[in-house]
């Protein structure tokens, strides 16, 4: 039955377009446009409709200065459309009618919106690399539906492969950012997996793409014994890019401390993360010394700190096994860094020398993403509805 609809309304849409069909007093006209543009580029409407006789809607769309054009149809019951083909910088006009065996209502009210630069601009993800993203996503989710709907924006237009994510709190609202980017996002599908054993929840998670990414396996190590180390167990995602396995280690260590490496006392927030980096660098040593292998994540740290209070020193002394790809951004204007607010350069990623051919060809690249700088309300809009931590992409190249 829906696809004779949809042929029906195919026909009317053929019928009507570009003619004047006098309305019918049979069909009540939609009321309560609602037009409203998001940071993926879309505009997306939604009315109100009660009367029962139609077979669909119509969606007629002008750019400012020109004429009205009928652009795609609806069938009964659904009183919401996305429209994906825009142009940044145009003002869109629309109308809604309702429509049923070649008759149509009159038209709704006219509505029109802006559509504004989105995340697109940030030209991260592409088809021809590959993408990796750690996330603070602070509290998630501080906003409750807000925030999720924020993050699959963000996700969806950033458009990278893996998110590696730090403090998901809720497992349920992951499970619907999940559910809504399958829901809104028609050219990729999603899946994730978060960790449980974080204290006060604050956990570390993936979202991937499924169609994109093969997962072999993701666990935690260093799980018992090691909570001085490590309050939250780094993640290991086992998968496979470019014929080649790849292991990304997601890590959110210990915050605070003063600065200064006090290694006579263990519980020192400093010396812990210290001793976190220690001991990353041997368990990549010892079960992955020949893998490619990328550590991330909410570090907590600075790469610029002095030698003798630098608790990367380990990973910064072994320049031939590995390499910070975000080190220019740590030593550049703090404009770019992923945590404005102190202000400093938190969030890092590491890789080995397995990678170091892809990371200097052309097309890669490291990015702090400045998400905040797109948002008609800027830092404080981002920082009430999202979190504290820019995200950080790194974007590999295909030898």
């Amino acid at each position: 039955m829906k696809k004779i609809i949809t042929i029906l309304l195919l026909a009317i849409l053929l019928t009507f377009c570009g003619t004047t069909t006098e309305p019918n007093t049979n069909l009540d006209r939609p009321t309560d446009l609602d037009v409203d543009c998001n940071y993926v580029q879309e505009v997306n409407l939604s009315w109100n409709y009660v009367n029962g006789d139609e077979v669909g809607f119509l969606i007629q769309r002008k750019a400012e200065g020109g004429v009205y054009t009928i652009i795609d149809t609806v069938d009964a019951g659904i009183h919401e459309y996305s429209d994906i083909n825009v142009i940044v910088g145009t003002t869109y006009y629309y109308m809604v009618a309702a429509v049923c065996d070649e008759c149509q209502s009159e038209w709704s009210d006219e509505e029109s919106v802006y559509v504004k630069l989105g995340f697109q601009s940030l030209n991260f993800g592409t088809d021809q690399t590959f993408e990796v993203v750690t996330w603070n996503i602070e509290h998630f989710p501080k906003n409750l539906d807000v925030t999720v709907e924020y993050a699959v924006q963000i996700i969806r237009g950033l458009s990278a492969d893996i998110y590696a994510l730090q403090e998901i709190e809720s497992s349920s609202y992951f499970e619907d950012l999940i559910e809504t980017l399958n829901n809104d996002d028609n050219e990729n599908t999603w899946d994730g997996y978060r960790a449980t054993t974080a204290s006060y929840y604050i956990n570390l998670a993936y979202i991937y793409k499924t169609n994109i990414i093969e997962i072999s396996d993701i666990y935690e190590i260093y799980s018992y014994g090691y909570n001085r180390e490590f309050p939250r167990h780094p993640l290991v995602m086992e998968m496979q890019w470019n014929g080649s396995y790849v292991y990304i280690i997601n890590n959110h260590l210990k915050a605070g401390g003063d600065g200064d490496l006090e290694l006579g006392d263990e519980w020192d927030e400093e010396t812990r993360r210290y001793d976190a980096c220690n001991l990353l660098d041997e368990y990549i040593s010892q079960n992955l010394p020949d893998e490619n292998v990328i550590v991330l994540g909410d570090l907590n740290d600075e790469l610029t700190d002095l030698q003798e209070n630098n608790v990367f020193i380990t990973f910064l002394n072994e320049i031939d096994e590995y390499d910070f790809t975000d080190m220019e951004i740590a030593e550049g204007p703090e404009v770019y860094w992923s945590y404005p607010s102190w202000p400093s350069h938190l969030d890092h990623i590491l890789i080995t020398n397995e990678l170091f051919d892809e990371f200097i060809l052309e097309d890669s690249d490291i990015q702090v993403l400045r998400i905040d700088e797109l948002l008609d309300g800027g830092w404080s809009e981002y920082d009430n509805n999202v979190s504290d931590h820019r995200p950080v992409g790194l974007k590999l190249a295909y030898p």
